[in-house]
This record gives C-alpha cells, structure tokens and sequence, in this order.
C-alpha cells in the first residue's frame, strides 16, 4: 500500500480485511465514516468513491482513489459528486480511470448486475446486506411483496429463500428489466416472480381491491422521486403507503421499512411508522456488519413490524 494514502485510508482499509476475504468479486463498503469527504463501495473489480466535499476533488484526491482501488484489489475506479443529487443524470459529475458500463460481482452467494450509467449507485445498496440476509430466512413459502423494488436484491433472496410468491414494484421499467437481468443471471426461476411498473400507492390499492394479500412486504421508500404519476415525498407519503400495506398484508405478516432520509433519526423513523400501523409489535433485525460501523447516527434506519 502507498505511504500516500491517507492514514485513516489504510487504517479503514486494514480493519476490513481483518473482517472480510477480499478476493475478485466481493462487494463490501471500504470507507464509511473513516473521512467525512468520501465513502467507498467495493462492487468487484471496481471501487466506486461517493465524493461529499464541500469543493472538487483535487488531483491529489483522485490519485488516492487510485492507490486505495489497487490497495483493495481493485482493476477501476470511479467517483461521484454527491452534490449532484436529484440533479439530470445525463449532468453527473464523476471521475475514474476507465468507462467500464456494466459488470458483475457477487454478494454471498448471489451474482448481480452493477452499471455505471445509472445515476449515483451502480446497483446495489451494501447497507442493507444483512437486512437481505433476513429476508432470505423468512421468506420460505410465504407471499412477498417488494416495493420501490430497484434492481430487486429483496426480490433474489427472497426468491433463494423459496418464497412461495415475489412481486417486486417500481415506476422505472429499466430498473425492473435490470431486476429481471439479475434474476436470470443467478438460474432463478421467473414462474413464481412478478415485475410490475407501477406506483407503490396504485398497486396496493389494486391488490386491496382484488383481495390480493401478502405476508411480507418490503418497503424501501425513495425520500423524493417523480413519475408519470406525480410526485412522491416520504415525509407526506409514507403513511399512506404504510396504511395501504395494512390493508393486503395478512394476519401475522411482517413489513420491513427502510430509509436513508436525513431528516429523521432511528427513533423519529419509528414513531411515524408506529404511528401509521398502531398495534403492530417491532421485531428486531440483525446488527449492520463491521465495515458499516459508526460511532454517530447509523444513516441506515430500518425496522420490522409485525402485523398481530
């Protein structure tokens, strides 16, 4: 490893590999909160740098992303202005040593699709591993419904998990496309899985109205996002949705929320989910692993509620 790297770049780097068995394909987070200009993905055969100083990445800077890429086995890099969020995608500003456009990588035993013309992530959000891991075991013969899907990580584990049913929702056809794309990637069979471009609050509204019900809904909500269906803001629109999921999760089903909105902490996310479902009883979901430990506010909330 260079001598250049900045110091708390080797230190991040070193505690991971304690933690974990870098080799080509593994996907984990190098750099958390070790530098509160920076974090880093490793998707494979690239590090993917999300850049949050408050001025341009110097040369300097980018050389490091260079160094600590090779340092972590990594063949590329690429790295992107984070102030650029919500902005045209086509007007991202980024920086990397190659065009590299899609790739694969594997997180524990599934393989994904990762691209670096799709907006500020490239596919995958590591945070939520362990949170996928989980509905992995409880997806066995149950109903799952995966809504604001992505590129459908839920929808695969719960798919390995032998789910009896994944229906994965999302407004961007590409994005379900890519999900379909990750499916037939890893041999799983479509026969028991749905991919529905669609509007989480429309579609729940269809299933209550078609007496459809699941017994595990995964709801990972956008904090801002716009479609041919208007606008959709978690602050006014999550317990909407949260109510509509009330209404098609069976007795004893479960729902994972997640979020990443700044705005609320751990405690505020789970007073407004409460609230929206009352009578429903938290369970709780395993520890972030090590290479997202924090001493702060996990940016991370999630949380499981039991329907009684």
């Amino acid at each position: 490893m260079s001598n250049a790297l900045p110091p708390a770049w080797q230190a991040a780097l070193a505690k991971r590999k304690q933690h974990f068995t870098i080799d080509s394909p593994t996907t984990l987070r190098l750099l958390h909160d070790e530098d509160p200009q920076v974090r880093c993905d490793r998707f494979g055969t690239l590090c993917w740098f999300y850049w949050y100083g408050s001025a341009l990445p110097t040369s300097v800077d980018l050389a490091h992303m260079e160094d600590f890429s090779a340092a972590a086995g990594s063949s590329y890099w690429l790295a992107r202005l984070m102030r650029d969020r919500g902005q045209d995608p086509q007007a991202i500003s980024s920086w990397g040593s190659t065009q590299i456009e899609q790739w694969t990588a594997h997180e524990d035993d599934l393989e994904y699709i990762f691209r670096s013309d799709h907006g500020l992530s490239p596919g995958l959000f590591l945070d939520q591993r362990q949170n996928r891991l989980w509905v992995r075991t409880q997806a066995k013969s149950r109903r799952v419904l995966n809504l604001f899907s992505y590129t459908g990580g839920f929808s695969l584990n719960a798919a390995l998990g032998q789910a009896q049913e994944v229906v994965s929702v999302d407004t961007s056809r590409p994005t379900l496309n890519w999900s379909e794309a990750n499916f037939e990637l890893n041999g799983l069979n479509k026969g028991n899985c749905e991919f529905w471009k669609a509007e989480a609050r429309n579609f729940l509204r269809g299933c209550n109205k078609r007496d459809r019900t699941f017994d595990l809904v995964i709801c990972d909500p956008p904090s801002f996002s716009r479609s041919r269906d208007g606008a959709f803001k978690l602050e006014r629109d999550l317990e909407e949705v949260l109510q509509g999921t009330d209404r098609i999760l069976a007795p004893r089903g479960q729902i994972l929320l997640s979020t990443n909105f700044e705005k609320w902490n751990a405690e505020e996310f789970t007073r407004r989910a409460q609230s929206a479902l009352p009578g429903y009883i938290k369970v709780e979901l395993p520890q972030p692993d090590p290479d997202f430990a924090t001493d702060g506010e996990p940016q991370l909330k999630a949380l499981v509620l039991a329907k009684p």
